[in-house]
């Protein structure tokens, strides 16, 4: 790794020109260490070696120079779990008072392990990660000792936030370069777009992406360890609901320009620096943020000179169909109706089935049932439909046919043999899981003799971005979480809020603002 890529290039400070040399020290002592592992797990090639010691050099950077990022970090699981370390200190527990402790390394390089190896399920306890950090925290001790605490880091993440560019600048250093995410950016552009760090991808990432970090965005650590307002705060962890429309510049006044929102008809000020470039009349599609009262572009944009009033209608039209979640950011009228009327198909789905999960033998029966489900829905809602007009208009016979839709499901979800598990969020939707035997099987073992299969299907419904915590609660007040436990190697007895660490890890984007998945024209 060039060390040197990965830090702020508009400041430095004195302690900067030693740490490039203590990585490579510490690259060796990581080597060693690792030829005497017990198991492979844990055996690193070169490069990745030296990819984990330069972490764990800025790591203690930021400990030693007191930047924040840990801290930050700490700050949320002490917050959502009762310990600044999840998993490695028990809740309510302290272990030692100094900084740099082998506490905090330890968490440090068991979700490292999981980035730096993709898929890779590590026991916190296992055998060769703990015996790594007792000689990786004695060097690093050692050697910061004799550092001085002058960062460039901390001076980067000092400077003025006066302007939404300026988190802005602060957000991308962070998201892609810093020790804590520059991993997980490298995972989230290689699997959304082939490796590219682009505007879209870099943009996505550290405005919405959720990471291993219990869950965190780069957003919600930049909030927390900056020095700023509350009001300010607010704002910066809002970004992942960037207001993302059709946009009408209706003014250019200097730095400043005023828009409309041409899918809510509201009114923007938005904060373009200079030279401003923009003209009246223009069309932009972008995404905005607010940050003091203000807003600023996010991503990527394309604009348009002049649209007639009908293309405009149709551009509307279309993104409310295709991209109603992102409207109902700022359509409140049209959040509170999706709302209701996910409320209602979720009642509905329970007066049916007489409970929120159901499980189908196959794909087949699903989909017959489903079409008689629907066709009971629409029954309904039609003789309610025809009821309302003849009460508000003369006494007549009404008779509203609507065709029931023929549903069209993917091919492993209709051919599949070994059970499907249907759970009906309230709030967005149903969630369907195939081979759902495997899961039940699995969970009514207890963690005891599970199968190949049963292991992948009860890891897959935790790590899936679809399946959200009240799925899981269901499926654990049912049949336990003893197998939960088992394939994620964690000791129930001892972290009594594993769960919840695994949920808020794997499902972060469950605990911030959420859409049904209802559109409407």
């Amino acid at each position: 790794m060039d060390f040197k890529s990965h830090r702020p290039q508009i400041v430095s400070g004195k302690a900067d020109k030693y740490l490039k040399e203590i990585a490579r020290s510490l690259k060796r002592v990581l080597i060693k260490a690792q030829n005497a592992f017990t198991y492979s797990a844990l055996r690193l090639s070169d490069e990745k070696a030296g990819e984990l010691s330069s972490a764990l050099v800025e790591f203690a950077e930021d400990i030693h120079n007191g930047i924040g990022i840990w801290k930050s970090l700490e700050y949320y699981n002490l917050e959502f779990f009762g310990t600044p370390l999840p998993l490695i200190l028990q809740q309510g527990e302290r272990k030692e008072e100094k900084e740099l402790n082998k506490y905090r390394i330890w968490h440090l390089l068991w979700v490292l392990y999981s980035e730096l190896k993709p898929g890779l399920i590590l026991s916190p306890t296992h055998q060769d990660l703990s015996g790594l950090v007792e000689p990786v925290s004695q060097f690093l001790e050692t050697r910061f000792k004799r550092i001085p605490k002058d960062s460039g880091i901390k001076a980067f993440l000092s400077q003025p936030n006066k302007y939404g560019w300026d988190v802005k600048r602060k957000l991308i250093w962070l998201g892609q370069h810093s020790y804590l995410f520059r991993h997980n950016f490298e995972n989230y552009a290689l699997k959304e777009n082939e490796g590219k760090a682009d505007i879209p991808t870099i943009d996505d990432f550290i405005c919405q992406e959720n990471t291993s970090w219990s869950g965190l965005g780069v957003i919600d650590i930049l909030a927390a360890l900056l020095d700023i307002t509350e009001k300010q705060r607010s704002d910066l962890r809002s970004w992942y609901e960037r207001h993302r429309a059709f946009f009408r510049v209706l003014a250019v006044n200097g730095p400043e320009i005023e828009m409309m929102n041409l899918i809510n008809d509201k009114p923007y000020t938005v904060m373009v620096g200079e030279p401003n470039l923009f003209k009246v009349r223009q069309v932009v599609f972008g995404g905005l943020v607010p940050w003091d009262d203000k807003w600023y572009w996010s991503g990527d944009s394309n604009v348009w000179d002049a649209l007639s009033e009908k293309e405009i209608k149709e551009l509307k039209d279309n993104f409310l169909q295709k991209a109603s979640r992102i409207a109902y950011r700022y359509c409140d009228q049209l959040a509170q109706k999706a709302r209701k009327m996910a409320q209602e198909y979720y009642e509905a789905f329970v007066k049916y089935h007489g409970d929120d999960l159901v499980i189908y033998p196959d794909g087949r029966s699903m989909t017959e049932d489903w079409q008689r489900e629907m066709r009971q829905l629409i029954e309904s809602r039609s003789k309610k439909a025809a009821a309302e007009k003849a009460t508000a208009q003369a006494p007549e016979r009404h008779k509203v046919e609507h065709p029931v839709p023929k549903i069209s499901l993917p091919p492993e979800i209709m051919e599949t043999k070994n059970g499907i598990g249907v759970y009906y969020n309230p709030t967005e939707g149903q969630e369907i899981v195939h081979d759902f035997n495997f899961v039940i099987s699995g969970l009514k073992k207890k963690g005891i003799n599970l199968d190949k299969a049963e292991r992948e299907l009860i890891e897959g419904i935790i790590v899936s971005d679809n399946i959200s915590p009240g799925f899981i609660k269901k499926l654990v007040r049912q049949y336990g979480d003893e197998s939960i436990a088992a394939v994620f190697l964690m000791d129930r007895t001892q972290h009594p809020y594993y769960l919840n660490y695994l949920l808020r890890r794997y499902k972060g984007h469950f605990y911030r603002n959420r859409y049904p998945s209802i559109s409407f024209v």
